[in-house]
């Protein structure tokens, strides 16, 4: 098959879009088709686009102009156009608007994939005027998303967190796969089990595993409701407390990602204070707007001698392997940018949890990759995260709960080496790369060749989607979300 993939998210530009879309690639050419890939100047790809840096985050580039050899190609009909199924990634990607027709025109296939939950956004950032913010994505649905998918076979979603317009506008929905290398991502020599990877074989089943103690009383179920921590809970979290006054150290929490208001770190931030934390670490893997404002606070809450932040000139500085000399009381540290996968592989499984409190996700991508590394995730129990990773809802807290986000970690933490093993095995069970790539060439080849059926994951849109969609999930509120859950 020959694929067309237009992408503004590529390497080295630090995104979990970037990092699937750069796995599907290769996956594409490992299994034999051709792939043509057109992204921003400075990134991997075939050909560049007129690109600039993105307004809303200046660590990504965004299409100015149309790639003008694609329209060539589309308007000479003496040649052949060499695509049979063209990848468009979204949002953005703005001037793909005006290419899209010709491409179908032309007989090429076209299948969207949104990846932002772009009403998350809008309440954020226009929260102090609604009116503008409504006015704006009127003008996104009208003049650019509408447009987009009229002419798209179908369109792809990471999970069923997207905005209602996905759902309403869209001819057919795919749930897309997360495409991880599990082959990068992984744990430390000491946390890694080969055996269980086997499942790829399907001869060579891994062997079970026991339940951790932490998920015992949420397997098998989607909705919990918000109760107080049970004696049993409680016990443990003390238990953790005790271990960390008298360990050397606490708990590493890690969190990776864009350093926004939408992330939600604030909360991480706070939550250092409660005593079952007296002696946990925050580690921070990113940049953004929002870092000057979690380095105060960071200040506010432990104490300026205990915050350390790489320098944004000097770059990251890799404090995965241990504390280098200067860091060794810091309780909160700023560890900026990084854009090497194997860097941040060791990030991830030199931590005893990774954590997340944003509620903007539409998949999460850095959960699967910590889960890959053998490091439990805790996250909050909204967004996508609670679809997407149900399997192991007992390590999700309510949103805003600073006693059911601290009870979870210490139970994580205690459950030690066994929560690794089932961290690694869902994530290279569920979120590997391999799956991701068959499952997207199955949707192309639909496409190519006008065939659906729902059991590949493709529904239909309209507007009836829309209502259950909106249906199925929490209202997006400025003050993030009310507490309806599935």
């Amino acid at each position: 098959m020959r694929i067309l993939m237009v992408t503004e998210y590529l390497p080295p530009f630090v995104s979990g879009i970037a990092n699937r879309c750069k796995n599907l690639v290769k996956g594409y050419t490992d299994h034999g088709h051709t792939v043509t890939v057109y992204g921003p100047p400075g990134s991997d790809c075939d050909h560049t686009v007129t690109s600039i840096v993105n307004p809303f985050y200046d660590q990504q580039r965004m299409f100015l102009l149309p790639p003008l050899m694609l329209i060539l190609q589309c308007l000479n009909p003496f040649e052949e156009v060499p695509f049979d199924v063209a990848h468009i990634v979204t949002p953005l990607a703005f001037p793909l608007v005006f290419v899209v027709p010709f491409l179908r025109m032309r007989g090429v296939r076209v299948y969207i994939s949104y990846h932002v939950y772009l009403e998350f956004y809008k309440q954020k950032y226009f929260k102090d005027n609604q009116l503008l913010g409504d006015f704006l994505e009127g003008l996104f649905i009208l003049f650019y998303f509408i447009p987009l998918v009229f002419f798209a076979d179908a369109v792809g979603v990471p999970s069923k967190t997207a905005d209602y317009c996905v759902f309403k506008y869209s001819k057919r929905i795919h749930y897309m796969r997360s495409g991880l290398n599990t082959d990068v991502f992984k744990p430390k020599p000491e946390h890694h089990f080969p055996t269980e990877d086997d499942y790829l074989d399907p001869t060579q089943p891994p062997a079970p595993l026991a339940i951790p103690e932490s998920l015992k009383p949420f397997m098998g179920t989607i909705a919990h409701p918000a109760t107080p921590l049970t004696s049993r809970q409680t016990r443990l979290v003390h238990q953790l407390h005790a271990a960390n006054t008298l360990a050397s150290r606490g708990p590493v929490l890690l969190y990776v990602g864009r350093l926004a208001v939408e992330k939600n770190c604030e909360f991480l931030v706070r939550a250092l204070s409660h005593a079952c934390l007296a002696t946990a670490r925050l580690v921070l893997v990113g940049d953004g707007p929002a870092r000057a404002g979690l380095e105060a606070l960071a200040r506010e809450m432990v104490g300026a001698s205990r915050v350390w932040s790489a320098s944004r000139e000097g770059g990251h500085v890799d404090v995965s392997a241990g504390l280098a000399p200067g860091m060794e009381g810091a309780r909160v540290l700023f560890a900026g940018m990084v854009h090497n996968e194997a860097t941040v592989s060791g990030y991830y499984a030199a931590a005893d949890v990774f954590v997340s409190a944003s509620a903007s996700e539409t998949f999460g991508f850095t959960v699967a990759e910590a889960m890959a590394c053998g490091t439990p995730s805790v996250m909050v129990r909204s967004g996508a995260f609670r679809s997407v990773y149900r399997v192991i809802d007992g390590w999700m807290f309510e949103e805003g709960d600073v006693e059911d986000y601290v009870g979870r970690v210490g139970r994580v933490v205690i459950d030690g080496i066994l929560a690794r093993r089932v961290a690694r095995r869902v994530a290279v069970n569920g979120f590997g790369v391999i799956g991701a790539v068959r499952d997207l060439l199955a949707i192309y080849d639909m496409c190519v060749k006008g065939e659906w059926w729902e059991e590949s994951g493709v529904k239909k849109g309209g507007s009836e989607a829309a209502k259950a969609s909106r249906a199925g999930r929490p209202n997006v509120q400025a003050g993030g979300g009310d507490k309806k859950r599935d």
